[in-house]
């Protein structure tokens, strides 16, 4: 059991397995999304989840503290590094 992961801007699209993470995910389809710090530090991986996000992860502590530095982006926004999909059957759209 599967969820589609759609990046928009690249026109990519993988099914992945629950458990997995959004920027491992992301750099196995070719994304052109940068990373930085790869460690929720930096908010260069910042995404608007257009939709799904009920199939990933919560916020974690740090997600929260990186994007309050960030008062352009909206409630939506995440830190690809650190989101998991955590349920299957579901289709989560990404942009950036």
């Amino acid at each position: 059991m599967t969820t589609r992961i759609e990046v928009v801007n690249d026109f990519l699209a993988a099914n992945v397995k629950p458990g997995e993470t959004l920027q491992d995910i992301m750099e196995k389809m070719g994304s052109g999304l940068p990373f930085g710090c790869r460690d929720g530090e930096c908010g260069t991986c910042i995404v608007e989840v257009m939709n799904g996000m009920e199939y990933l992860t919560p916020k974690t502590e740090k997600e929260v503290k990186v994007l309050a530095a960030f008062p352009d982006v909206g409630e939506n926004a995440r830190l690809v590094c650190q989101m998991k999909v955590q349920k299957h059957d579901g289709l989560v759209r990404l942009k950036y």
